[in-house]
């Protein structure tokens, strides 16, 4: 037993805390954004977006956050931004958001549709399959 503790005390703090959905592997395609970058990212997009406000404290945002990247990474043509909502207060308030996850299409700079909750699979493949066509 003291063996498995020194092991894990040995990993690099960033083993214990990184996070899924940050990435900086060119072919991935979940995005961590704050204010700065909104505008730009998923306003001024040229092709469908997904956000995912989330929080840390957020229970089902942590279950919903793999299904809902594994569902986009199949679609070459979208991409999902994730924001976390206590770091960017000012977001949340412009697209009220009130409960968590809340997950929100963009196209063409405007909302065209969204879910808030714990979705099934099936519900969160469907919702991303259908906003893919948007792109065609």
């Amino acid at each position: 037993m003291n063996s498995l503790r020194i092991s894990a005390k040995a990993l690099p703090l960033r083993s214990l805390t990184a996070r899924s959905f940050h990435t900086t592997q060119p072919w991935m395609k979940t995005v961590e954004i704050s204010g700065k970058e909104f505008e730009k990212a998923v306003l001024q997009a040229e092709h469908p977006v997904f956000v995912d406000f989330y929080a840390e404290w957020c229970g089902p945002c942590k279950m919903l956050a793999p299904v809902l990247s594994k569902a986009v990474d199949a679609h070459p043509e979208l991409t999902l931004y994730k924001v976390n909502v206590d770091d960017n207060m000012e977001i949340s308030q412009k697209y009220n958001i009130a409960s968590l996850p809340t997950v929100t299409a963009f196209h063409n700079g405007k909302v065209v549709d969204q879910f808030v909750g714990m979705i099934n699979k099936a519900q969160i493949q469907t919702f991303v399959d259908a906003h893919a066509k948007r792109a065609d």
